[in-house]
């Protein structure tokens, strides 16, 4: 047998490439394939967020990662004192505002579950001297409230 075709011109060599290259093309698909799977399955992620300042609350939900969703939450935010204040998966989330000013945030598996713990977690308050309304300490209001096209 002839060595000096062996690395470049042998037939054999030839078809191993070939399948190799099958193989890779094969696996690169699997993976594709798997990550949209995934993705398909529902993983959304979602970002409250809350100026102080001028009592701006937003949310960004159904993004695909949690990188995308807290940029989008301070992009439309847009203002300098932006805080993220509740990341969420695959369910929802609520920011409570109250009376007086105080701001309480949670995540649930429904909007209901989540806006509850909210108010929860602040209760009654009255709010700052003078106002015209009431003094009578009341419940908080739900800011926004926001669920991922997967929530339940």
């Amino acid at each position: 047998m002839d060595n000096s075709r062996w690395p470049a011109q042998n037939p054999l060599v030839s078809v191993l490439r070939k399948g190799a290259v099958a193989v890779a093309i094969t696996s690169i698909a699997a993976v594709g394939v798997g990550s949209g799977a995934a993705h398909a399955a529902g993983k959304y992620y979602g970002t409250l967020a809350v100026s102080r300042s001028t009592g701006k609350v937003v949310a960004a939900v159904d993004h695909t990662s949690r990188v995308t969703a807290d940029a989008a939450a301070i992009r439309e935010c847009a203002v300098y004192d932006c805080e993220l204040v509740q990341r969420f998966v695959g369910g929802c989330a609520a920011v409570a505002r109250g009376a007086d000013g105080r701001y309480a945030w949670a995540a649930g598996a429904t909007r209901t579950e989540a806006e509850q713990t909210a108010v929860a977690a602040l209760g009654d308050s009255a709010p700052p001297f003078p106002d015209l309304g009431s003094a009578q300490p009341r419940p908080a209001d739900i800011a926004v409230s926001a669920c991922t096209a997967n929530a339940r």
